[in-house]
């Protein structure tokens, strides 16, 4: 659809007065949210793909990052809002870093696809884990790790979580981590945008 690429365009382009105008727009059209965030997505990992390339610098990588924070907020109210009570599972999500773009866009399509998130917040550790664990019945645990410092940290939560629930899965994305690193720190799974992310909760729940 024309205006979900315009969508796309414009977090690559940084602008976020633009980004807010399409996703108002997208909104009042009916276009699904679910759409609409994949836009959303689609837009920050070309961004991603031109920073990897030394196309683009950490500057205009946060002003696309911010471009995409002012769309998520015009939708993640709408998702929260309608979320089902019959959920088919509850996952708590947090980062290990200052950033929160990448978590809200996966507890955005965890949200849509009928998951109960709990949002851990950012900068999270042990303790603040191991809080939210044993305060609620958790079926999986997200964590997002943008900071190759914040492997061992993320090893860690994973180890701790471990003693709490036996039974917890644990998925772990982000530009630090791949499959390998996955499994060497203990996580369950890598889910390399949040699209994966969703596929790999479904699995598991089917399973």
């Amino acid at each position: 659809m024309e205006i979900l690429e315009e969508l796309k365009k414009s977090i690559i382009e940084q602008d976020s007065k633009k980004s807010k105008i399409l996703t108002e727009k997208s909104l009042n059209m009916g276009i699904s949210t679910n759409d609409i965030i994949n836009a959303i997505t689609e837009g920050l990992r070309y961004v991603g793909d031109l920073f990897d390339k030394g196309e683009l610098f950490l500057p205009e990588v946060i002003r696309a990052a911010n471009a995409a924070k002012n769309s998520l907020n015009l939708v993640l109210p709408l998702i929260s809002k309608s979320e089902n009570k019959n959920y088919k599972a509850v996952i708590a999500i947090g980062s290990l870093g200052p950033h929160d773009i990448g978590k809200s866009i996966v507890s955005a399509m965890l949200i849509a696809n009928n998951f109960k998130v709990i949002d851990i917040g950012i900068n999270i550790n042990p303790e603040k884990v191991e809080k939210i664990l044993k305060e609620n019945k958790v079926d999986i645990l997200a964590l997002s790790i943008l900071l190759t410092s914040d492997i061992e940290k993320a090893e860690r939560i994973i180890s701790s979580a471990r003693k709490i629930s036996n039974e917890l899965k644990i998925m772990i994305g982000g530009v630090a981590v791949n499959e390998e690193i996955a499994k060497k720190i203990g996580a369950d799974a890598y889910g390399k945008d949040a699209n994966d992310a969703v596929k790999i909760a479904n699995n598991w729940v089917i399973k």
